[in-house]
């Protein structure tokens, strides 16, 4: 990335909040320069909280019509009855209520812009008039034949998959063409979590100008572990812990332990979200075996913890049998089996580990961790994933079982 780049980095973070270095944010910020100067129209799409509405914004104010008015409508927070009227104004008596005439967004927008904020809960009806307002800039108010011209930009945004909403008759086809002159996407913060320390950075200080609170920093280990939320809220989220932690802890240093203490608890039924609304599935053919295999162990370890009998049995059975493969006395690995009755067994002092009789779920669940660690070359975020848990709860663990990873 070159210095020119970075200074215009920096210069729309402080103006406007867009902060990120990454390849796909560079992406979205180079295509708003491109185009906010201009009159064309543009559709902003990525999921909830990734900064949709800062960037339509930033649209407006980089362009000529910064001196007149943006006005941002949420059409999904509009009752349909009622949109129409909001979007394009109503004549006196056009409906009950209608006690005077009254002007609609669009109106208010003259000579500036608009931006449609979830423009994917608009209904059918009330598309074909936007269509008819992006092709000639004319409507008409409701219950009014006459014609309206207004001069006003428009800027879509959704977090729904437009394409597949057409598809499924929700969306008219033209209109999303009409729309999709220029599309920047926004992507969830998961896809560039290497921005996550200037997003930090940049929210911790604003928020220490607000409290008038001197902030210390973040840990490296902290980052670490902001890096590891699935951060289903995008920026968004993070944003309000950052905000909620500089504020709560006036402005101390913000430790790995502090972290744990903010976010909220991870779901084993948590999944990626994804524009549109459609939930990725994981497919179990892409994880590796051997990670399925310590997951379902680790697994089946807490679902028989209160059965700690039958879980030292099932061990000391299978413990026994496989020193007896090992220590089989003419060598050929047969084994030979003296009595039915299964003597303890201890592991190799080498390995440091405790004998069976004396272990514990809390023992066994040590070393499944520690198996993790060793396979994710002590990855922390990998041994978490290996072990089918969250982040948060596998350095709570570490801290109880005294471990470095």
């Amino acid at each position: 990335m070159t210095q020119a780049t970075r200074q215009v980095l920096r210069q729309l973070a402080t103006r406007f909040g867009i902060v990120g270095e990454s390849p796909a944010m560079v992406q979205a910020a180079s295509r708003l320069l491109q185009v906010a100067p201009t009159d064309l129209t543009i559709l902003i799409t990525g999921e909830t909280g990734t900064g949709k509405e800062v960037f339509a914004h930033a649209a407006h104010e980089l362009s000529t019509r910064k001196k007149h008015p943006f006005v941002s409508v949420n059409c999904g927070a509009i009752p349909e009855t009622l949109l129409e009227s909001e979007l394009f104004g109503a004549e006196k008596g056009a409906f009950t209520g209608a006690v005077e005439q009254r002007k609609g967004f669009f109106e208010a927008a003259h000579r500036g812009t608009i931006l449609l904020d979830e423009i994917g809960e608009m209904p059918i009806a009330t598309q074909v008039k936007l269509l008819r307002v992006l092709e000639s800039g004319e409507f008409s108010r409701l219950g009014s034949s006459d014609v309206t011209r207004v001069d006003v930009r428009v800027i879509a945004a959704t977090n729904r998959d437009l394409l597949y909403e057409v598809r499924q008759g929700r969306f008219r086809q033209d209109l999303f063409f009409r729309l999709n002159s220029v599309n920047i996407h926004l992507p969830p913060l998961r896809q560039h979590i290497d921005d996550i320390p200037l997003l930090v950075e940049h929210f911790a200080e604003r928020t220490a100008d607000k409290t008038a609170t001197i902030w210390q920093g973040i840990d490296g280990d902290a980052v670490e572990i902001l890096k590891a939320h699935p951060w289903q809220g995008n920026i968004r989220e993070l944003r309000n812990i950052v905000e909620t932690m500089v504020t709560l802890e006036q402005g101390q240093r913000i430790t790995a332990e502090m972290v744990l203490r903010y976010l909220p608890a991870r779901t084993a039924e948590e999944t990626q979200p994804a524009v549109g609304g459609l939930v990725r599935i994981p497919d179990p053919l892409a994880d590796a075996p051997a990670a399925a295999d310590v997951q379902m162990l680790y697994r089946t370890l807490l679902q028989l913890s209160t059965d700690v009998t039958e879980v030292k049995t099932v061990l000391r059975h299978l413990l026994a049998m496989s020193m007896e493969f090992q220590n089989a006395p003419d060598g050929s690995g047969s084994p030979t089996v003296t009595s039915t009755a299964v003597a303890p067994v201890r592991t190799s002092s080498a390995v440091g580990r405790p004998s069976l009789p004396s272990l514990n779920i809390a023992e066994l669940e040590r070393l499944a961790i520690e198996e993790a660690l060793r396979s994710s070359h002590g990855n922390r975020r990998e041994a978490a994933r290996l072990l089918g848990i969250s982040d948060r709860t596998l350095y709570r663990k570490l801290e109880e079982y005294g471990l470095d990873g």
